[in-house]
């Protein structure tokens, strides 16, 4: 599922709080697969199979933790209630499907990778972006300042 350099795929993800448990499934089983090659490729008790296996458990680990994450978030969005907070919730699915995301990052030449779906993504949902798009640098680079209070 690749896509030409430079093109945006239409189901391309600009947020996590957009992350679904279907994206979360799909990255975990194209990993798991990947990590099984390897394995497969070298003899039980190697260095290389030993490190395939366990970052494999890893990746189950992660993507189990991130998928509940996504389904509370839903149950937050929908009711609008949860005994955790909601920023809680939106930094654990953020960072969660960055680790994944780095986890996969050299496989992105492969005929399965969907570069669409599977990057890291700077923004949770729209304010923070919205926020650095109205800001800009002093002429060295260090300070931010709003262009709306100069």
């Amino acid at each position: 599922m690749t896509q030409d350099a430079g093109t945006v795929p239409d189901n391309a993800l600009t947020y996590s709080n957009d992350l679904t448990e279907a994206d979360v499934i799909a990255l975990r089983d194209f990993l798991i697969g990947r990590l099984e090659d390897v394995a497969g490729r070298h003899p039980e008790g190697s260095d290389e199979h030993a490190a395939a296996v366990g970052f494999s458990r890893l990746v189950e680990m992660d993507s189990l933790h991130l998928r509940d994450y996504v389904n509370a978030w839903r149950d937050v969005e929908h009711r609008h209630e949860y005994p955790v907070p909601a920023r809680l919730l939106q930094q654990e699915i953020h960072f969660g499907w960055k680790h994944l995301c780095e986890a996969a990052a050299d496989w992105r030449g492969h005929e399965e990778f969907d570069t669409g779906r599977w990057n890291e993504l700077r923004y949770q949902h729209a304010q923070p972006q919205e926020f650095v798009d109205a800001t800009e640098t002093d002429d060295d680079g260090r300070e931010w300042r709003s262009k709306a209070h100069p």
